[in-house]
């Protein structure tokens, strides 16, 4: 990696330009090397969206330049960033990267910059390229420590021949005003049955302990918020229910269990690990976040509504909230998700039809929140947007304190399906009575795994560190069970070292799995089998025949009895 040419600003220069970030919160990332690593990232339309958002360009042309690492090239002259920040290590490293056709890493061109709001320019003509540049991959900000923060802007200025819009600067948000209000009230897309929520009030005004807990996806985990873990809304949330309702915010647990890029399919796996801790603890309020998310759940709809029927029929009883986020580009899962609210009356918040319709303010109007101050990003929410969930998800609870109590509803018929309600999940480290696993030439474990920060810490927990990894060999993995169900979950990658493994139950070739599509490190569940039959079943994972040098990595199984 070297070094880019840092060019001195020139006055006199007059080149079109717009932001593709403007005075952004950076850092507060909690990271287990002691360096503070910030990734910006471009891929998935991400930069197209920054343009858009934050930059004002509408011009279709440039926009699609900007998608290819060889457009990017043409139509950007030099990139400027400017930094402030109270840091003792006044330095700041800020890096660009781009990445080939299967995410593998392309081209990095660094420089260092200090916290003194100058802007500093990268002409595009004198960085250092790669063959395998496909695509713009991130904006990289190296901070002395996770904890340090930083306010950033990059600028894009265009070579001679492109033109695009002065950007008008958005006016302060209108919080605490009757407007911000009737927005926030408009979240409120069922109140449900208040029953088991009653008694979490019950329960935090007599001083008892209550468990609150937050299950979802990187918004849960904090994505965009900065500080991530203190600023996220899952956080405000508990603080704000501490402060409203708790005679005793001492005995107010928080249990925060947000993954990345993880739709309901992988948390069904992961909430009797992450929220109960295996049986150790028993939520009272348990709020789901996976409408953006869940795309990518290959059951459609069938995990989801397993998943709250397994949280509704745990131990402790614990009430439940779906909360359903929005995307930059107006969108969640609602119209699939919400159905099975209104069929078990769960509560149910929409921030899309909070904030979304209000982005499109019309001529003369003003809207309360802008789209560029909502979101972070293409996926994630700013620092005021994850205040502004935070006060969706407390504008329901305020109203189903006001209701009158309800008797407990009964049970209704499933929407979707209860199939993987009783899903169990096991590792290397906790095999079933009477399974068999022989891991052939899966020996080895993979300690490069995907990370996040639980709860209040300030290190990041590996996720499913009791795996099995394939190394020297062609010895296929072999496990034996009885059930009626089966998922596996696997560990994408960007890296070349990995490959595609084929799958045979009982025999019969089910499939091969790539775990490089996703292009980074993510965990991966698939659906291998749903019989609904329970009966012994034998699984073979062995490499496809190309990739028999290469490594896949099976992070564990879920089956039903």
């Amino acid at each position: 990696m070297q070094d880019a040419r840092v060019a001195p600003k020139d006055p006199a220069q007059k080149r079109a330009a717009f932001y593709v970030l403007l005075d952004k919160p950076v850092g507060g990332i909690p990271n287990n090397d002691g360096v503070g690593r910030h990734p910006i990232f471009l891929n998935d339309e991400r930069l197209v969206t920054f343009a858009k958002m934050v930059g004002g360009v509408s011009d279709e042309s440039l926009l699609e330049m900007l998608r290819t690492a060889k457009g990017f090239r043409k139509a950007v002259h030099s990139i400027g960033i400017s930094i402030t920040g109270d840091l003792p290590d006044k330095t700041v490293k800020f890096s660009l990267g781009f990445s080939g056709p299967r995410g593998e890493t392309g081209s990095r061109n660094s420089v260092e910059l200090i916290t003194d709001g100058m802007e500093r320019k990268l002409e595009v003509a004198e960085l250092t390229w790669s063959d395998t540049d496909e695509r713009p991959a991130e904006f990289l900000f190296e901070l002395a420590k996770p904890k340090d923060m930083i306010t950033a802007t990059v600028k894009l200025y265009l070579n001679d021949g492109y033109q695009v819009p002065e950007m008008d600067p958005d006016p302060p948000v209108a919080f605490d005003t009757p407007a911000y209000q009737e927005m926030i009230a408009r979240s409120c897309l069922s109140t449900g049955n208040n029953a088991r929520l009653k008694k979490v009030f019950k329960k935090l005004r007599a001083g008892e302990d209550v468990t609150l807990a937050f299950l979802g996806g990187s918004i849960t985990q904090g994505a965009g918020a900065v500080p991530i873990q203190s600023s996220c809304y899952a956080r405000l949330t508990y603080e704000a229910i501490c402060r409203r309702y708790a005679a005793a915010p001492e005995k107010v647990r928080y249990i925060k269990a947000g993954v990345g890029g993880t739709p309901s399919q992988l948390g069904l796996h992961r909430y009797r690990r992450d929220i109960t801790r295996d049986g150790t603890v028993q939520p009272d309020l348990v709020v789901v976040e996976f409408a953006v998310n869940d795309l990518a759940d290959e059951t459609k709809g069938l995990c989801y509504e397993s998943l709250v029927k397994a949280i509704w029929d745990g131990p402790g009883k614990p009430a439940v909230i779906l909360l359903f986020s929005v995307f930059a580009n107006d969108w969640n899962l609602k119209q699939r998700l919400a159905p099975i609210g209104w069929r078990h009356q769960i509560p149910m918040v929409d921030v899309l039809e909070a904030v979304s319709p209000q982005f499109r303010s019309g001529v003369g109007e003003t809207s309360v929140i802008t789209r560029r101050q909502y979101f972070y990003d293409v996926f994630h929410p700013s620092n005021h947007g994850h205040r502004v969930m935070k006060d969706c998800l407390m504008y329901l609870l305020q109203r189903l304190d006001g209701q009158q109590p309800m008797e407990e509803p009964v049970q209704s018929p499933a929407y979707y399906g209860f199939d993987y309600a009783g899903l169990q999940f096991f590792d290397r480290s906790c095999l079933p009575q009477g399974t068999q696993v022989k891991p052939g030439s899966f020996s080895l474990t993979d300690t490069d795994l995907q990370s996040v920060p639980l709860d209040f810490d300030e290190v990041n927990t590996p996720q499913f560190p009791f795996n099995w990894k394939k190394g020297p060999g062609k010895e296929p993995f072999e496990l034996r069970i009885s059930c009626s169900a089966l998922q596996m979950v696997f560990k994408d990658s960007g890296s070349p070292e990995f490959g595609r493994a084929v799958v045979t139950v009982d025999g019969q070739a089910l499939g091969c799995y790539d775990p490089r599509e996703a292009g980074w490190t993510h965990c991966h569940a698939t659906v291998l089998f749903n019989r609904g039959e329970t009966k012994p079943h034998t699984v073979q994972i062995q490499m496809h025949p190309d990739d028999e040098d290469k490594a896949f990595t099976i992070l564990g199984f879920g089956w039903v009895e």
